[in-house]
Order: structure tokens, then C-alpha cells, then sequence
């Protein structure tokens, strides 16, 4: 499956997704107001595929729109972006959070992984296997270990894994990007999800990445609060769509 792109959109094939769901996946990003021309094309580019994620970013209200006429899409998620730029080492660091690149697999941080993660675009779609929805963390997490492309903060109480956050970083645009970050549920309120922030920020700045980069699911309050006590600040919202190809023939 090939890629599509014009200058306020593109198109790609999901090869992790495809694998894991057993459907084929793509994705479409809408960075901005596309022509008539560009949203035909773009129907006619998910057409090849059985599960494809539609992310209108900024939330537009004209893509909306013709999303919403022109297919059958399920909204799954309104995602709001936060960033943080690193200007030194932060004010907290935490002798007990350490980082690791290609961090080896470890059971602690799996069975974390298993029951921290309440709010994703993918419980709330019907369409999607229940079982596969339920372990889609479980599976990122263990995809991760062992990866020279994914870095773990990993935070300990009473030599426990408290907490750990996936990252990933793009040197080319000073980012670092937080993948998952969950916390174990008897060290909540220990301070472990500051841990795990301060962990990050030290490590970037070293390194010299000057940005952080985060998204998490509106409805998710916690989280929201939790990224603005951190010193977050709010970038935009997307709506994120889920269009299932079978569903759109049944419904003809």
C-alpha cells in the first residue's frame, strides 16, 4: 500500500496497527482545509484499507464537516496536544528514576502496563476486538523493550517499579515525545508521576533536546491536570475518527 500527500494532508499505511488488529490499517492526518478534489481522494486512498484513523488536527470545524457527510466515521477521540519546552535541569530529581535506552523487558513494568491505562480512542470503539482493545498497551509496552529507538523512565519504591514513561526522541526537531506514561496503582499520590516527568527532563537536557511533546484523550481530567501542574502548556485539540470500510458497504 502506497502513501498520498498534499500539502495539508497525508496518508500512510499502519504496518503496527495491521499486524496487531489483524485488519488493514492505514492513517490520515489533516493538518488544514483540503479541496473537494483532495477529500475524494483521500475517501478513495481508505478505500484500500478495512481500519483507517482520520485526524483532523486543530479540530477544523470544514473537516469536520466533510467527514461527517461524505462517510461513515465513528468519532473516537478529541485529543489534546500539550508541549514543554527545557530550559535546564529541573528543580526535582528523584535518586530513585533512572533512564534507559533499549531497556530489556521487565515483568514489573508489564503487569503496570495491564491495569494503569483507562482512557484510549481504542475501548471506545465497538467495532475494534475487545481483547486486542483491552492488551493494546500491554503489546506497545512489550514492543518497546529492547528497542535502541525507545527510551523507559523507570521509577522505584521500596525497589519495586513504581511507574515507568516510553519515550521516543526526534533529534532533527529537538523533541522528545512521551509515549505512555502509567504509574503502579499502590504508589499513586508518592509523587512517582513527577518522578517520571523530572526523570525525562533531565535526561533531554543533557542531551540537548529542548522540547516535550504529549497527548491525552479530553476526557481524561487527571491526566490534563497533571501535564499543567508539570508546567504543560495546551497546543490544540484534534478530533480523531475511526471509518471502518465494511461498515460503509453494509450501510449501502
Amino acid at each position: 500500500m502506497s502513501k498520498l500527500s498534499g500539502e495539508n494532508f497525508e496518508c500512510f499505511p499502519l504496518e503496527w496497527d495491521t499486524e496487531y488488529f489483524g485488519v488493514k490499517s492505514a492513517r490520515v492526518i489533516l493538518k488544514g482545509i483540503v479541496s473537494e478534489e483532495e477529500q475524494d481522494n483521500i475517501l478513495e486512498y481508505c478505500k484500500e484499507s478495512d481500519f483507517t484513523t482520520i485526524s483532523n488536527v486543530g479540530n477544523l470545524k470544514h473537516n469536520n464537516y466533510w467527514i461527517g457527510r461524505k462517510s461513515d466515521v465513528f468519532l473516537s477521540d478529541l485529543n489534546i496536544q500539550f508541549t514543554k519546552r527545557i530550559n535546564g535541569e529541573p528543580e526535582f530529581i528523584d535518586e530513585f528514576t533512572e533512564v534507559h535506552n533499549a531497556y530489556q523487558r521487565n515483568e514489573q513494568v508489564v503487569n503496570i502496563a495491564r491495569s494503569a491505562f483507562q482512557y484510549s480512542r481504542f475501548f471506545n470503539d465497538p467495532a475494534l476486538p475487545r481483547e486486542q482493545a483491552q492488551n493494546i498497551y500491554v503489546h506497545w509496552t512489550k514492543c518497546a523493550f529492547e528497542q535502541t529507538d525507545k527510551y523507559f523512565v523507570i521509577t522505584k519504591r521500596n525497589d519495586e517499579v513504581a511507574g515507568y514513561l516510553l519515550f521516543s526522541i526526534d533529534k532533527a526537531n529537538s523533541i522528545a515525545t512521551i509515549e505512555l506514561i502509567a504509574v503502579d496503582e499502590q504508589f499513586r499520590g508518592q509523587r512517582v508521576g513527577k518522578s517520571l516527568i523530572s526523570g525525562l527532563e533531565s535526561y533531554i537536557h543533557k542531551k540537548g533536546i529542548e522540547n516535550i511533546k504529549v497527548g491525552t484523550q479530553v476526557d481524561n481530567v487527571t491526566a490534563t491536570q497533571f501535564y499543567i501542574a508539570c508546567g504543560f502548556q495546551y497546543v490544540s485539540c484534534s478530533s480523531v475518527y475511526h471509518l471502518w470500510m465494511d461498515r460503509e458497504n453494509d450501510d449501502k
